[in-house]
């Protein structure tokens, strides 16, 4: 339960937050509203208004919804069936508020067409370069102190090095993702050349403070990380900390963005204004086989999408989509894993511990003493490898062992620890209690012959 717990802790507010964003698009930012470009007349529409409150009120409802359906699992017993309702409610948290804002998009767009506001388009595409502010990327050294961060662990911490490398990786990720997934196109809303400059501006400034938030809040995470490995319930605490924090700070970025395009476009769309409508599907994606670009801007805050036009776009765009679809069969997955078979034997030179594709082989020789554990050691922590509520194994740490090698599952004492004459440690178990009493035995029988 207590896993469940913490499983659910972790995403169950992100319903609300989503709510919000997608209400905040009932508000015109650059003349569009639920991704359609409409004049400034339709601003005060009744039409146009009856159809926005619906929508604010199917987002509200999805996310009651959605609430209610999690605070259940809350209380389920189990790993692998908590982890199969925590991913199909991701599944329903990403379907359900796009089914209402596809449907709203289409009726817009319907009720746009009756009332003569669509727009002829250029069949090519239409760039005025001259309002594009030079280029002024950040430095990549403006990352690289969150690199070092995230490294700096290491100086008294090996054991847990794959995480704090994998840390370290990410603001470098992110400074990638900041130079390289940006598209150098003017936020052209209408004929006005000065609101162009000033909101790509705006947009250039925001993307750029949400790649650095990011980076730096991998830095805190690797640190808080180093301070509470002994501890797991404050590190499990400092994981869902970071994640709301980070997803609080980008989702305010992007509504400051927001707020600033809503506030400088608040009087467009009266004459000639830009619609490109026709290029997103549903108002979500974007499809232009005119457009060589793979990566584009969104039209509204700061985020980017992918052109579905392109090969590659197709790809992508379905690969996600299966793996969206696939999430549910990943607790059955995980299921299957921590079911898998232990064995726990002795051969003439060796004890053998395997699971999976997974073998651990001591020598006799190097053993310098094995004891029987009738519990598992004070604070296991896990630093590379499986940790389910019937299988651990791979590398772990323990309060008074240190690092060791462990292949057992933690619902069937005894177990086998083994130390080295080179202070290695290793801790193997079996699901049957007789097996492992009995290759203990013969294992003293063994190393005391030896000495």
């Amino acid at each position: 339960m207590i896993f469940s717990i913490i499983l659910w802790a972790s995403i169950i507010w992100t319903a609300p937050l989503i709510c919000y964003m997608l209400v905040n698009e009932t508000k015109f930012k650059k003349n569009i509203v639920i991704g359609v470009t409409l004049p400034y007349e339709a601003r005060e529409d009744e039409q146009v208004q009856r159809i926005l409150e619906r929508f604010k009120k199917q987002q509200i409802s999805i996310c009651i919804i959605l609430i209610v359906i999690a605070v259940p699992c809350l209380f389920v017993r189990g790993m692998t069936v908590s982890f199969t309702l925590w991913c199909t409610w991701v599944d329903l948290l990403i379907i359900l508020p796009n089914i209402p804002y596809v449907l709203c998009n289409r009726t817009l767009k319907k009720l746009k067409l009756e009332k003569g506001w669509k727009r002829e388009e250029s069949k090519g595409i239409w760039i005025d370069t001259e309002v594009i502010p030079p280029n002024r990327w950040l430095t990549p050294w403006v990352f690289l102190p969150a690199v070092l961060l995230c490294l700096l662990p290491l100086i008294w911490d090996r054991s847990f090095w794959p995480l704090y490398v994998t840390f370290a990786a990410c603001p470098a990720l992110f400074w990638l993702c900041y130079r390289y997934l940006y598209r150098n196109k003017s936020e052209t809303v209408d004929r006005n050349v000065e609101l162009s400059r000033v909101l790509t501006q705006v947009r250039r400034y925001n993307w750029g403070k949400m790649w650095l938030v990011c980076a730096y809040s991998f830095s805190a995470l690797g640190i808080g990380t180093f301070f509470t490995r002994n501890y797991p319930v404050w590190n499990i605490i400092l994981i869902i900390s970071f994640g709301f924090v980070v997803s609080v700070a980008a989702i305010r970025i992007e509504m400051n963005t927001r707020k600033v395009q809503e506030r400088l476009t608040a009087q467009s769309g009266k004459d000639w204004y830009v619609d490109d409508d026709d290029k997103w599907i549903g108002g979500i994606i974007f499809y232009n086989p005119n457009d060589s670009r793979l990566v584009i801007n969104n039209r509204i805050g700061t985020n980017s999408s992918i052109n579905v036009a392109r090969t590659s776009g197709k790809i992508l765009m379905g690969s996600l989509i299966l793996l969206i679809l696939a999430m549910p069969f990943t607790g059955v997955l995980l299921g299957s894993i921590g079911n898998r078979e232990i064995g726990l034997e002795l051969t003439e030179t060796y004890i053998v511990s395997t699971c999976g594709s997974s073998e651990y082989t001591v020598a006799f020789e190097e053993i310098e003493k094995a004891e029987l554990l009738e519990k598992l050691p004070d604070n296991m922590i896990r630093t590379y490898g499986t940790g389910m509520e019937n299988l651990l194994r791979g590398n772990f740490s323990a309060e008074g062992i240190g690092e060791m090698k462990v292949c057992l599952d933690p619902n069937h004492a005894p177990f086998i620890l083994i130390t080295t004459h080179g202070n290695k440690h290793y801790l193997f178990g079996s699901r049957d209690a007789g097996l492992t009493n009995q290759i203990y035995d013969q294992l003293e029988l063994k190393l005391d012959r030896s000495k």
